[in-house]
């Protein structure tokens, strides 16, 4: 199949005790129900009779049916799963104290959930555990009885009744502070606010749901159905009042995650993960400016070598780097990581704590191998203060819970969504203090992976000219600080390419300088410091059955621009180029998608002398195109250039679509009119490009479609492959 012809464009302006299940019914996780009728219940008073069935209402807002029986003051489940499900109380205040007497029939699995609300179509809230169990239980377990379930394990010396028989409990509610007892003993207890709730949270099933569990007029409380015979009578509500003193707040100490964690080099069974420890919560976004260097200055400046000259020539009188606009001091640290696939979070692992220092910008890295094909994990790092002694360790500073997703298995004919970006930095940042407009795009296309084609960041740009190794880790530092990078970058699956700009400085190449930093040094930096480390710093993956992408390196083997052309000139280096033709050659792929951080079809402009499109590198880029016109289904995707275009080589039938820079304020290099007849599209302005595989497309086979869009996300142009004649 060869990807040539015509295309129409669209120019668009569990876990388990004593062999009962502990986790939440289906019936209760998802009540499809209209409020308005609980809603129009009056709050709880103390008249009130929790013992009749008028008290409650089912979880759609309707009167209680035979699932449940009311007699002798008691409320009993007597029709477990097949009758109204969970029952819900009238509204309650935000503090109060709550007792009741339980007793449920052997293998039953029950609760008392409170703080209940609606999160999106579902009742949830945090629940007082009632599960039949062995006595004594021999571990601590979330799933247990009197347990807060799922966040908060019981004292195993909790003084528990068997089955068939009463027992007593109460839950304290109080601002963000939850008790639980048990016959008239503590059990269990935690705090809704600061770093150790943020850990029990992260690992929690509850974690995407904001606000959950935290104080609020309103709220509920839920009698639930999960199987098995319940009991429950003499309930006694007494409202507290506000409590007097603040909620622990986090530790103001750190070190901190400000910089988030972010991935790449997945495949089926492995990825990298990255993250920094940092002295701030947040970068400095009321720092002090630079000094101002003209182009020309800069220039100048870039032929010293002396660090403390370069960047004292940026900073205002008496001013230090930390004080700076954006800035995001690092700090030592230790840091560990737990992950798990997030539809199984009791199959968790967690590394052990390893420091960060300032040797390695206080960076740590976690090479994950053995995970599960096409599957989604969740991880968690957490980090703390650096000790000597491990009894006496200091508690955990930051958390911070993100994903990932791995490749899917080769012949899986899963759908496949992806997007692409490239040139965005700092300073041309288009969504004010939050980053770039374009990663909220993203999260709403939520694509399995993401393509970052180079020019992360500019070294070469002002403010400040990164000529020193400690102004290029300040440039990483603050982007990546930023809201919307930091968050989508934590959370979705990534493959960054290096590219001129974030290597040392424009077109550059192995044996240059700028400034104090040697072009072997910035590669350095970013191979192994600021991104994930990989070797070969080049990769295949399948994603799928119909899917197989190529990421390529092209700055590492490269040849100076001013050498002759000819067979020996090179920009992917012999090892790669026959690693990449090979790989081609030998994928059964459908479609088979080279992401390149630069052009090889282009048309690029005529006074850029460093990518396959130009005359500089002409020997190879015939060679490339030569043998990629004999490969069935390739497209190439690159990076680099600051327009957007789908460009078709009629010569070989290749097509290339560059994504464009990702940012508003960021477009340039190209006149708007200047379409030449490569071009199949042309949009001189910011934005990103997207992907989709469908196994089954509009003819019942497999299809690929390309789309541009705005840095908003409006589509603006689609292609759809195979080309229709």
């Amino acid at each position: 199949m060869r990807l040539f012809g015509l295309v129409h464009c669209l120019w668009l302006s569990l876990f388990t005790v004593a062999g009962v299940w502990s986790s939440v019914c289906l019936a209760d996780e998802a009540n499809d129900s209209d409020d308005t009728a609980a809603e129009q219940i009056s709050l709880v008073s103390p008249e009130d009779d929790w013992s009749q069935p008028s008290f409650w209402r089912t979880g759609k807002g309707k009167p209680v049916g035979e699932g449940w029986e009311f007699a002798e003051g008691e409320v009993r489940l007597v029709k477990p799963r097949t009758g109204d499900g969970n029952l819900l109380s009238p509204p309650l205040p935000p503090n109060f104290e709550l007792a009741w007497d339980w007793k449920i029939s052997p293998k039953t699995n029950s609760g008392l959930k409170y703080r209940v609300r609606k999160f999106g179509n579902r009742y949830l809230g945090v629940e007082y555990q009632i599960i039949d169990e062995a006595i004594p239980l021999k571990n601590p377990s979330n799933g247990s009885t009197a347990a807060i379930y799922d966040l908060q394990a019981p004292a195993l010396d909790k003084p528990l009744k068997p089955a068939g028989q009463w027992n007593h409990a109460k839950v304290v509610v109080q601002g963000t502070h939850l008790q639980h007892f048990l016959n008239g003993k503590l059990v269990a207890e935690t705090s809704t606010v600061g770093t150790a709730w943020d850990a029990i949270y992260a690992r929690s099933k509850f974690y995407v749901e904001s606000g959950f569990a935290q104080p609020r007029e309103g709220d509920r409380v839920m009698l639930t159905d999960h199987g098995g015979k319940a009991a429950y009578k003499n309930f006694q509500l007494t409202t507290l009042p506000a409590p007097s003193e603040a909620p622990a707040a986090s530790s103001t100490e750190g070190p901190f995650l400000a910089n988030g964690m972010r991935n790449g080099w997945a495949d089926q069974n492995s990825i990298v993960l990255w993250t920094r420890t940092t002295q701030n919560r947040e970068a400095k976004m009321d720092g002090l400016p630079f000094v101002k260097l003209s182009n020309r200055q800069a220039r100048e400046l870039a032929l010293g070598t002396d660090a403390n000259e370069l960047l004292a020539a940026q900073l205002p009188a008496g001013a230090e780097l930390d004080q700076m606009l954006g800035a995001c001091p690092g700090a030592a640290g230790e840091v560990r990581l737990t992950y798990f696939p997030k539809l199984k979070r009791y199959d968790s692992k967690t590394t052990a704590w390893t420091s960060t220092n300032a040797a390695q910008d206080f960076t740590a890295q976690w090479h994950l191998k053995d995970l599960r094909p096409g599957t989604e994990y969740a991880a968690i790092v957490e980090t703390r203060p650096v000790g000597n002694d491990e009894a006496l360790q200091a508690p955990l500073s930051a958390v911070l819970r993100g994903s990932f997703e791995t490749a899917p298995e080769t012949s899986s004919k899963k759908d496949l969504l992806f997007c692409m970006t490239t040139c965005h930095d700092f300073i041309r940042r288009d969504d004010g203090d939050l980053g770039h407009k374009i990663y909220p795009a993203f999260e709403k296309i939520s694509p399995d992976f993401v393509v970052h084609a180079g020019d992360i960041e500019y070294y070469d740009k002002p403010d400040p000219w990164a000529m020193t190794k400690e102004l290029m880790r300040f440039k990483w530092q603050r982007l990546f600080a930023l809201p919307n990078n930091r968050r989508f970058y934590a959370n979705h699956t990534t493959y960054f390419i290096k590219d001129d700009h974030d290597t040392l400085k424009n077109d550059c190449w192995p044996g240059q300088r700028y400034g104090s930093v040697s072009f072997e040094e910035g590669v350095k930096l970013f191979n192994e410091e600021h991104f994930p480390s990989h070797q070969p710093r080049y990769q295949t993956v399948s994603w799928g059955k119909h899917a197989h992408i190529w990421v390529l390196e092209g700055r590492d083997f490269r040849s100076p621009n001013t050498m002759p052309d000819g067979p020996e000139k090179t920009i992917l280096g012999k090892e790669q180029k026959d690693w990449l033709l090979q790989t081609l050659k030998e994928s059964d792929a459908t479609f088979k998608l080279l992401f390149s951080p630069t052009p090889i079809v282009g048309p690029d402009r005529d006074n850029k002398s460093d990518n396959h499109a130009n005359d500089n590198f002409v020997h190879e880029g015939d060679e490339l195109r030569r043998a990629f016109a004999e490969i069935d289904g390739l497209i190439i995707f690159c990076g680099d250039r600051h327009w957007q275009y789908a460009s078709l080589d009629k010569e070989s039938g290749l097509w290339e679509f560059g994504c464009g820079p990702g940012s508003a304020d960021h477009e340039l290099g190209w006149k708007p009119g200047d379409k030449r007849p490569t071009h199949q599209f042309l949009r001189v302005a910011g934005g990103f490009l997207s992907g989709q595989v469908k196994a089954k497309g509009t003819d019942g086979k497999p299809e690929l479609t390309l789309r541009h869009h705005e840095v908003n996300g409006k589509q603006v142009s689609e292609f759809r492959f195979p080309v229709k004649e």
